[in-house]
């Protein structure tokens, strides 16, 4: 998959991710602790992944914290979305109704996320040469494909 990335802390990542994701308990400290915990492992994945210069770096990571903080809401709802639906899903109780608005509800947030993560492509070709933006991107989007990948294996498909 990627070059220098121990598939042990990625399967920590994933597993910090899932811990967040499908809690029973109500929005905690200890689930604001993971999710900073979560983000902080995707950080040392893009760290070791991206080689900077020393003047690379500190531009690239207060661009990328505010990458991340336009993505919180999109993610968080999405986390939410499969939430919902996975437990209306396990009830076999999904009408056409609410699984057209599901799937409404999905590709919303999918725009929301793409939108975001292109208008941040040229922030970032201001502070690295284009194979490093393309670079970050690849990784970035390996990192989403591994969640959204745990994320469908923990919803039945529909009957």
């Amino acid at each position: 998959m990627f070059k220098y990335i121990n598939t042990k802390k990625i399967k920590n990542l994933i597993i910090c991710i899932f811990t967040l994701i499908f809690s029973n308990t109500a929005l905690s400290e200890d689930q604001d602790y993971q999710r900073v915990a979560v983000e902080a492992k995707k950080k040392l994945q893009i760290a070791k992944n991206m080689q900077f210069t020393k003047q690379q770096d500190k531009a690239f990571w207060a661009l990328y914290s505010e990458y991340e903080r336009d993505l919180d809401d999109v993610y968080r709802d999405k986390f939410d979305l499969v939430q919902n639906f996975k437990n209306a899903s396990a009830s076999r109780r999904v009408t056409d109704q609410q699984a057209n608005q599901y799937l409404e509800s999905f590709f919303e947030i999918e725009n929301r996320k793409l939108l975001i993560k292109q208008g941040y492509i040229e922030k970032f070709q201001k502070i690295l040469p284009g194979k490093k933006v393309a670079r970050f991107y690849q990784i970035d989007n390996k990192l989403d494909a591994i969640i959204n990948h745990e994320l469908a294996i923990k919803v039945d498909l529909l009957e």
